[in-house]
This record gives C-alpha cells, structure tokens and sequence, in this order.
C-alpha cells in the first residue's frame, strides 16, 4: 500500500489526537508547600471532571423568576485539590482520602481533610497549579491568517 501525503498527514493528525487523551499525556507537576515541608504531585483534570465538580458546587437561586448560579469557589478549590493530587511527598499512596488521615481529622471525605491540613493561601495556590496543568491559563497560539486556506471559502 503507497501513503499519499494526505493519508501521511491525516495518520499524524489522528495520531496526535488519540495521544492527547491518553492518561500519560495529563501534564502533572511537583508543587512543594514550604510551611510543611511536603510536595504534592499535581495533575490537570479534563473538563468533564471540572464540570463535575463545578456542577457539584454550584447554588442555584431563584431571583424573581430567573436563576442565578454562585460557585461556591472555596468549596469547589477543596474539591479540586483533593481530586488532582496523585501523590503526598512522593509516595502515590499517600492522597487526601487515606484511611488514617480521615480517621485522625474525623473527616468524611478527601475534600475536609484538605480544609484541615492546609490554610486557604495553599488551597488556593494548588487550585491554581491544577487549573493551570488543565489549560485553563494557557493561550492557543494564534496562526497567521491565510488566505484561500480553507477549499470550501471563498
């Protein structure tokens, strides 16, 4: 069988494509909390994962007659906290929902743990890095206009 430069391209592109959403290819980055000497290793979440969570945290009012929606941000950052972080000072066992530490803080999930053992600047700044490793800080690169680029414009 001969490859066209169309078929080449088009293998590449798909190639690319399914790579993408492959578990290895979620940026993860080491993010150290000086107070208390430990690293955490976070991930990006894909957008179905933050929709989750989003909807989760989200309180819907009524205002005459129309809903308003409010993140509950300090609740949703908890969330996030807890559900990208993949190791505690570098053991991959060691997460937020770990059976000893629920029991010591009396929590009923990874989310208060988080509340107990870090202040708000941390949660926050851990929020941050995830929103961060999941693009939501990042700029698409913009291409050049080109002309005629597309065969079906005109």
């Amino acid at each position: 069988m001969i490859l066209t430069n169309k078929s080449v391209n088009e293998k590449s592109v798909l190639d690319r494509l399914f790579a993408a959403s492959e578990e290895a290819s979620i940026p993860k980055r080491k993010v150290t909390i000086d107070r208390i000497d430990l690293s955490f290793l976070m991930s990006g979440l894909r957008e179905g994962e933050i929709e989750k969570l989003e909807k989760r945290f989200t309180n819907v009012k009524r205002v005459r007659g129309e809903e308003k929606h409010d993140l509950d941000t300090k609740r949703f950052n908890r969330a996030l906290v807890a559900a990208a972080t993949k190791a505690i000072g570098g053991d991959e066992k060691m997460k937020w929902d770990h059976p000893d530490m629920l029991s010591t803080f009396k929590a009923s999930g990874a989310e208060q743990v988080v509340k107990r053992v870090l202040l708000a600047g941390e949660i926050n700044q851990l929020a941050d890095v995830v929103l961060d490793l999941s693009g939501y800080y990042d700029s698409a690169t913009e291409d050049e206009d080109v002309k005629n680029s597309y065969p079906d414009e005109e």
